[in-house]
C-alpha cells in the first residue's frame, strides 16, 4: 500500500488522468442519453423510446386525418345535392323564361300544396294563442 501511494505522489497528473478516463468512459457507456417525452414533457425518454413515441404519433395523425377526410367527402356530397337542386330551379325558370312548355296543373298543385303548409302553421300557431289565452270569468 506504501508503495502505492508513493505512485501516486509521484505521477500526480497521471493519476488524476487515469481516474477522469474511467469516469467518463463510466459516464459514456453507461448511461444512457435521455431527452424530454413529446407525449409527457416530464418524463425522460431514451432514443428509442422516442422514436416509438413520433411513430403512435403519426399513427394517430392519420387516422385523424382519414376521418377528417372522410367527413370532407360527406359534406362535399351534401354541397352537390344541394347545387343539383338548385340548377334543376335554374333550368325549370330558364324554360319558363323561354316560353317553353310547363305544366300549370303541376305548378299549381306544388304553389297550393306550399301554401297549405302556411295555412297549417297558422292554425297551429292560433291554437296555441288560444289555448294559453287567460279565460275571463
Amino acid at each position: 500500500m506504501k508503495k502505492l501511494m508513493q505512485t501516486f505522489r509521484h505521477y500526480q497528473g497521471t493519476s488524476v488522468a487515469i481516474i477522469i478516463v474511467i469516469a467518463v468512459l463510466f459516464w459514456t457507456y453507461g448511461c444512457e442519453s435521455k431527452v424530454a417525452s413529446i407525449m409527457a414533457p416530464n418524463q425522460k425518454v431514451t432514443r428509442a423510446e422516442l422514436t416509438l413515441e413520433v411513430q403512435k404519433e403519426a399513427e394517430r395523425l392519420e387516422n385523424e386525418l382519414d376521418n377528417l377526410i372522410a367527413l370532407a367527402e360527406l359534406k362535399e356530397q351534401d354541397l352537390d345535392r344541394q347545387d343539383a337542386f338548385k340548377a334543376k330551379l335554374v333550368e325549370l325558370g330558364t324554360v319558363v323564361a323561354e316560353g317553353g312548355t310547363l305544366n300549370p296543373v303541376g305548378v299549381g298543385v306544388g304553389l297550393l300544396g306550399i301554401i297549405g303548409i302556411g295555412a297549417t302553421v297558422d292554425n297551429r300557431i292560433k291554437d296555441k294563442v288560444i289555448k294559453n289565452r287567460p279565460i275571463k270569468t
